[in-house]
């Protein structure tokens, strides 16, 4: 009898028994996570970096990016130990996209460049 309970299953869809909480399980749809790239006119970009940039210039004040805002885009654009093909063209698509203060492109800019690419 012990032996009965550690020998394979073999797995048939229209066979399998479950017990009622497996099955609600396997009914249930699990959430999709948001992907790590978002594709605009067929191109991947960043979407950690362009959510920042849109919550830089939502909401409150004149509809651009600050130097603090820009700081924390570069957070995500420069969030490893070097940047990728993809964050440079994110960044340079945020620099074209989005509004930003003079100081806050100057910023942008040099810091962008000092960046070593992976």
């Amino acid at each position: 009898m012990l032996a009965a309970l550690f020998t394979p299953l073999t797995f048939a869809p229209s066979a399998a028994i479950l017990r009622p909480c497996a099955s609600r399980a396997l009914r249930t749809t699990t959430p999709t996570l948001a992907s790590y790239y978002e594709t605009i006119d067929g191109v991947k970009y960043d979407r950690e970096a362009l959510d920042a940039a849109r919550e830089a210039v939502a909401g409150k004040g004149d509809g651009r990016v600050s130097v603090a805002d820009a700081k924390l885009i570069l957070g995500t654009v420069l969030d490893g130990g070097g940047v990728t093909a993809n964050e440079f063209r994110t960044a340079f698509y945020i620099l074209g996209n989005f509004k930003f203060t003079p100081e806050a492109t100057e910023l942008f800019v040099s810091e962008l460049s000092k960046a070593e690419a992976k």
